[in-house]
């Protein structure tokens, strides 16, 4: 962020004005923020000697993943990846179907959400609409996803697979669970004998 100076009354020093550029919208936002922080701080404490200077650290953004397409990415339970759905496609616990279903779902999902019809997931996979009906049964047995009652939405569980942040994740964990399922989604993951955490 640069400084413009002004010119004020005569024999008054001009003082810098903030110029905001476009390009830094969230340095803008995370100082707005400080500054009505700082102030209701300030405001809230007994009278005391007045605030002469602050100063602010920032650290530099880290870099952005390079990820493969234009769908961006999400964050995935390595535990459920190594430990779970490995051991089913090797023991055969799940199909191809059911694999490439749940693959299909944890890829499009926002915010543990997808918003399609059977029809337009066979389409986009190849595969019979009656067989994708058949797949989506067996990973809401598993708790993997779980339908609505609106017909085409699901929701993936988010312990296993979720885009968006951690506040956005704890968020919709909190609204499932206390819905108090007698699935036990989000917390309960089939099979019993692959699933045990560890």
């Amino acid at each position: 962020m640069r400084a413009e100076r002004r010119t004020g009354p005569a024999g008054a020093a001009p003082k810098p004005r903030p110029v905001r550029s476009a390009a830094e919208p969230e340095l803008v936002s995370l100082l707005d923020r400080f500054g009505e922080q700082l102030a209701m701080d300030i405001a809230a404490q007994p009278a005391g000697p007045a605030v002469d200077e602050v100063t602010v650290k920032f650290r530099p953004r880290r870099a952005a993943h390079d990820m493969a397409g234009s769908m961006g990415y999400s964050l995935t339970s390595n535990w459920f990846l190594a430990k779970v759905l490995a051991r089913c496609i090797v023991a055969h616990r799940l199909s191809p179907v059911e694999v490439a279903v749940l693959l299909h779902m944890m890829g499009s999902q926002n915010r543990g959400q997808i918003n399609q019809t059977q029809v337009e997931m066979a389409n986009e996979l190849g595969v019979a609409r009656s067989s994708v009906n058949s797949a989506i049964g067996r990973l809401c047995e598993l708790n993997y996803i779980r339908r609505h009652k609106k017909r085409g939405q699901y929701d993936v569980n988010p312990r296993l697979c979720f885009r968006g942040n951690g506040d956005e994740q704890n968020g919709v964990l909190a609204l499932v669970r206390a819905e108090k399922l007698a699935s036990e989604f989000p917390d309960t993951i089939g099979p019993d004998d692959f699933a045990r955490e560890s």
